[in-house]
This record gives C-alpha cells, sequence and structure tokens, in this order.
C-alpha cells in the first residue's frame, strides 16, 4: 500500500561539462534539473538536453554530480507543470496542468500519468519545462480549486458505533 502513494518519479540535479581539452581547457558547467525514475534515466535525459541545447554529446562530456533534490518541507501545496509531449499526430504540443502534491516529484508523476491517460503520451515523449508552486487564489483548475478552501471537510466512512 505504501508504494501505491509514493511517485514513480524522484527529482534529481545533475551537473555536468564537456571533458577538458586543448581546444576547451575550462569549459562550462551545465546544471539541469530532471524528473526520472533513477539516477540512469536521469543522467540518460541530462545528455539528450546537453546534446539538444548545446551539442555535447555524452561520449565527449563528464557528469560532475547527480544527486536526488528533497523538497524543504513537506506540506501539500499546488503545483502548475509546464510541458511538453511530442504525438504522431499533432507534433509537439506544450500545455500547463494543475496539481495538488506534498512534493514536486509527486506534481510531476501525476502529471505523467495524466498525459499518458488523457493522451496517449509515451513517457520518453514528454519534456517538462518548469515546475513552481502557485498560489490558492492563482489556481484555475476546479479539481485543484475544491481543496483550497480554507475549511475542507472529509467524510468520515469507516465510523462504527461501539457498543456501550
Amino acid at each position: 500500500l505504501e508504494n501505491i502513494m509514493r511517485p514513480h518519479l524522484k527529482h534529481y540535479q545533475v551537473v555536468g561539462r564537456a571533458t577538458p581539452s586543448e581546444k576547451n581547457q575550462k569549459p562550462t558547467v551545465y546544471k539541469f534539473e530532471v524528473f526520472a525514475p533513477n539516477f540512469v534515466v536521469a543522467k540518460s535525459k541530462f545528455w539528450k538536453l546537453m546534446r539538444d541545447k548545446y551539442k555535447v554529446k555524452a561520449t565527449s562530456g563528464d557528469i560532475l554530480s547527480c544527486r536526488v533534490v528533497r523538497d524543504k518541507k513537506i506540506a501539500a501545496r499546488n503545483y502548475s507543470v509546464n510541458m511538453v509531449y511530442y504525438s504522431q499526430k499533432c507534433g509537439y504540443t506544450q500545455l500547463t496542468k494543475q496539481f495538488r502534491d506534498v512534493s514536486k516529484a509527486g506534481a510531476v508523476s501525476k502529471a505523467y500519468n495524466d498525459l499518458a491517460s488523457r493522451h496517449r503520451a509515451k513517457y520518453c515523449n514528454v519534456e517538462v519545462l518548469n515546475v513552481k508552486s502557485v498560489q490558492a487564489k492563482d489556481v484555475v483548475r476546479p479539481f485543484v480549486a475544491q481543496f483550497t478552501q480554507p475549511r475542507v471537510a472529509f467524510p468520515l466512512l469507516n465510523r462504527r458505533v461501539q457498543p456501550g
């Protein structure tokens, strides 16, 4: 039961650079934050971003660090996840979705599951652009806004009367 509640993705911070050479003795160090199930996939996503943005391949580069980023405080927050996914029918589609979760990784996991269920987007075709915390007054989606009220009450379904 505990694994059902845990998000399937973790938040990684990967730092890397091109390997120093005679031509470029002090290469620029780049840092990306990626969401992946494990550090192997996180490094792979890092090299995909490096290849696309800065023309640095994994064979000619070094990873300086790869660490899991933990949220400072575990509390229920509203998150806005900005992402892009590719489908053969429509090409690239950019969208922003809002979720309520206790961590960034949980919100991104919900976003991936939502895209897989509603849009048939595969994990490898989705890119997370940014994730930010949103104030309660800025929440647009009704299924997130229903939990931002100051006095939210949940029904107690398994209440039993004690014989007395």
